[in-house]
C-alpha cells in the first residue's frame, strides 16, 4: 500500500516536473527567486543586491561559465550619490557579477557582451528592515528579473561551437538604476580589453512586448551589425522586431557606447507598471519571453561566429562623456512621465503620463517630444534625466515641447517621487 502511494505521488509529480524543466517554468523560476520579498527589491548596495549577486553568481557555476575576475565571480565597486527614495548611496559597496565561456580558435580572442542589469529599486521605506510586506518594495520583476532570466536561459540554450567563436563575457550588472554605476565601473576596469570586445548585447526590460515588437537599438553603431540582426529569424509570427540605428537610450549599454564598443539595446517597451510595486511577475507575458529568449540565442550565435570586424561607428551625438555615465542631481524630483525607446527622436517623447502627476497636471500628453525643460536642451533620455535633477521638489520649470508640427511651452511645478504614491 506504501509503494502504491508513493507511485501516486510521484505520478501527481510528474506535471509539475515538467512544466518547471520547460523554458518558460525556468524563466518563473529566476524571476520568482529575484523577486521575492527577501531581496527587498535589489537595491544598490543593500544586502539583498548582495545576496542577489551571490545567486547570479551559482547561476553563471551552472552554465558551464568560469569566473571573469581574476578566479573571481564579482567586481566590488564604491557607489556614490543618491538611491530611488532619497537615501544616501556614498560609502556603500556593491558588485557586479561576471563569466566566461572561451570561444575557438583565432576568433575566441575577440569577444562578445552579454548583459542585463540586476538590481532594482529597493523597498519604498529604505529605512525598514527585514522582508517586506507586498507593496513594501519594488520587484522589479519587468525592470529588471526578465533582461536576467533571459540571459540565464540563453547561456544554457547556447550550443558548443563546432568551428571558430567568439568569446562569451556573460556580465549582470549592479547599480543600473543609481545612474549605470555598476557598468560605467566595469568600463572602466574591464576583465578583458575593450578593444577587444565585438559588441555588448544588453537586455532590459524583456519580460513583455509592446503590441508583439520587440525593440533592438545600436543596429547601426557598426556597418554589419543591421543585416545581422535581420538574419536572424523570428521564433513564429507572435513577435516582430523594430530596428532603431543609435543606441543611447538609457541603460547600460550606453557605458559601452561611450567607450565606442558596438551596441545592440533589446527592450520589450513601456508598460504601466514601470518603476512601481506592481512590477510583479503578473505583468509578465511568459510566452514572449521565451520568444526573446529563443531570437537572442540565435543573435548571440551569429554575433559569435560572425566574420569580419566590428568597426564602431557613431550614431548621433552621444549624451555623456566617457566615464560620465553615473547620474547626478536630486533623485526625487519626479515629472510623471514614461518613456518612449520605440523611435530614435531628438527629443524625450512620452510614452505615457501617469495620472495625478505634474505631468498630467500640466496638460502634458503621450506623443510629446519633450525638448528643453528648465532651460536646458533635452536630446535624449540621459539629459532629460539631467535636466530634471538639476531642480528639486517643487520647483516652478518651463517646459518646451514639439506635439505633432506645433511647439507649445508650459509651466510645471515639479513634484516629489515620495508623493506619487
Amino acid at each position: 500500500m506504501v509503494r502504491v502511494v508513493r507511485i501516486v505521488l510521484l505520478l501527481a509529480l510528474l506535471p509539475v516536473v515538467a512544466a518547471a524543466s520547460t523554458p518558460a517554468g525556468r524563466l518563473t523560476r529566476a524571476v520568482d527567486t529575484l523577486t521575492a520579498p527577501a531581496l527587498a527589491g535589489r537595491g544598490a548596495g543593500t544586502p539583498g543586491a548582495r545576496a542577489a549577486a551571490d545567486t547570479l553568481a551559482a547561476w553563471l557555476a551552472a552554465g558551464d561559465c568560469d569566473p571573469a575576475f581574476d578566479g573571481d565571480w564579482f567586481q566590488e565597486l564604491d557607489l556614490a550619490g543618491t538611491g530611488w527614495e532619497g537615501q544616501d548611496l556614498t560609502g556603500l559597496r556593491d558588485r557586479n557579477v561576471a563569466g566566461i565561456r572561451r570561444g575557438r580558435g583565432e576568433l575566441a580572442r575577440r569577444w562578445i557582451v552579454l548583459g542585463a542589469h540586476f538590481d532594482h529599486l529597493g523597498r519604498t521605506d529604505p529605512d525598514g528592515t527585514g522582508s517586506p510586506p507586498a507593496g513594501g518594495f519594488y520587484p522589479g520583476a519587468n525592470d529588471n528579473a526578465s533582461g536576467v532570466a533571459v540571459v540565464r536561459e540563453v547561456l544554457r540554450a547556447l550550443a558548443k561551437p563546432a568551428g571558430e567563436a567568439r568569446s562569451l563575457l556573460v556580465v549582470f550588472f549592479a547599480a543600473e538604476e543609481a545612474g549605470l554605476q555598476g557598468s560605467a565601473h566595469f568600463v572602466a576596469e574591464p576583465p578583458v580589453p575593450l578593444a577587444a570586445v565585438d559588441a555588448m548585447v544588453n537586455l532590459d526590460t524583456v519580460g513583455r512586448t509592446h503590441d508583439g515588437r520587440l525593440f533592438v537599438s545600436g543596429v547601426d553603431t557598426a556597418p554589419a551589425l543591421r543585416s545581422l540582426v535581420e538574419s536572424v529569424p523570428l521564433p513564429g509570427p507572435e513577435i516582430a522586431l523594430s530596428l532603431a540605428a543609435g543606441g543611447w537610450s538609457g541603460s547600460d549599454h550606453m557605458s559601452f557606447n561611450t567607450r565606442e564598443v558596438p551596441v545592440l539595446f533589446l527592450f520589450g517597451g513601456p508598460y504601466p507598471e514601470y518603476n512601481r510595486p506592481a512590477d510583479t511577475r503578473a505583468v509578465l507575458d511568459l510566452e514572449a519571453m521565451v520568444r526573446v529568449a529563443d531570437w537572442t540565442t540565435g543573435l548571440v550565435e551569429r554575433l559569435r561566429t560572425a566574420r569580419g570586424d566590428f568597426a564602431w561607428t557613431m550614431v548621433g551625438d552621444g549624451p555623456l562623456r566617457p566615464g560620465a555615465a553615473a547620474a547626478t542631481g536630486d533623485r526625487a524630483t519626479w515629472l510623471g512621465t514614461l518613456p518612449d525607446f520605440t523611435e530614435d527622436v531628438a527629443g524625450y517623447k512620452l510614452a505615457g503620463v501617469f495620472d495625478g502627476s505634474p505631468a498630467a497636471a500640466a496638460g502634458l500628453e503621450k506623443g510629446d517630444v519633450l525638448v528643453r525643460l528648465g532651460g536646458s536642451d533635452v536630446t535624449d533620455l540621459a539629459t532629460f534625466t539631467r535636466a530634471l535633477r538639476a531642480h528639486p521638489p517643487g520647483s516652478l520649470v518651463e517646459i518646451e515641447l514639439r506635439r505633432g508640427e506645433r511647439r507649445l511651452n508650459f509651466t510645471v511645478v515639479l513634484g516629489n517621487r515620495a508623493d506619487r504614491r
